[in-house]
């Protein structure tokens, strides 16, 4: 997890970081209660261990803003030397979860984070097993892979996700080269054929289970790449193309090689792109390279 400490006192930050990066979580220190309403802001946080007097925006103050500018929950746990009830009942009603008192004793804060990072791990678990419900709800008849509205809706999962997470997220637009002549040479059937067989090295080419390989329409699919940089997403095109390279799934009147080849745009999230930005803008470079070379996968 992402833990963020934030108390004035050098020494108190000392105590909760090294019992935070014992456990192996990565550990970032503030000392004010606006630093961290600006670095929840800007980078995503697991867990917050707050102090509460603080010059300044206090403890309480800061909580109740990092709410407000955030869109999903995420534990924050209180540590304070004041141990009035009252304390205790304003704090949860600012947004806080767990009220610990000061002197911090380790083994204790060790146990509500591990207790923290338990909430953490079924948070990521809804997520996957929703976006799996969707692909399992839609599927392609044909290739077995997501249908245009899998996709879109998957889209708008992994996008808002995204968002949310503050992580990267890359989609690739594919389409077959020269289907047409394959279809009206070999036949439909044939065609039919060929599209399973593009489907199965779609597949085979991804690195984790998460990855969602769609059918976007006829010989067009899509693959939504969560949590996955651009340079990671050209490592996986470049996969591709040589996972039809060895296929060499005989295409006779293609004018680009003596097999099926694709050809491909790669667009990765950016600021306040949309979903519907980011498929037209994978799509014009899918466009550029089918005006150009083919049987190629580019940003």
């Amino acid at each position: 997890m992402k833990v963020l400490v934030v108390d004035d006192q050098r020494s108190m930050r000392m105590i909760s970081s090294t019992v935070a990066k014992s456990l192996g979580h990565e550990v970032f220190e503030v000392t004010c209660g606006q630093e961290a309403v600006d670095f929840c802001r800007d980078d995503k946080v697991d867990l917050i261990l707050m102090d509460v007097e603080m010059p300044g925006l206090n403890g309480f103050e800061a909580t109740k803003k990092i709410r407000e500018q955030t869109k999903t929950w995420f534990p924050i746990i209180f540590v304070s030397a004041k141990t009035d009830p009252k304390f205790f009942a304003e704090g949860i009603q600012s947004g806080g979860d767990i009220y610990l008192f000061k002197p911090i004793i380790p083994e204790v804060l060790e146990s509500m984070i591990k207790a923290m990072q338990r909430i953490a791990s079924i948070q990521d678990e809804l997520h996957s097993t929703k976006i799996k419900m969707e692909l399992l709800a839609h599927q392609d008849k044909l290739t077995s892979l997501v249908n245009r509205r899998g996709f879109d809706n998957a889209m708008a999962l992994e996008f808002e996700h995204a968002q949310i997470e503050k992580t990267s997220l890359s989609l690739i637009m594919i389409d077959v080269d020269h289907f047409k002549p394959f279809n009206d040479h070999y036949g439909h059937q044939a065609g039919d054929d060929c599209l399973v067989a593009v489907s199965k090295v779609l597949r085979e080419s991804m690195c984790r289970p998460n990855d969602i390989v769609a059918r976007y329409g006829g010989e067009e699919f899509a693959i939504i790449l969560p949590n996955t940089s651009i340079e990671s997403a050209v490592l996986v095109g470049q996969r591709i193309i040589e996972g039809f390279k060895n296929l060499a799934y005989k295409h006779e009147y293609s004018s680009t090689a003596a097999y099926i080849t694709v050809s491909g745009g790669i667009a990765g999230l950016k600021g306040n792109t949309t979903p519907e930005e980011l498929i037209q803008s994978a799509d014009k470079v899918l466009y550029k390279v089918k005006e150009s070379s083919r049987n190629n996968i580019s940003l």
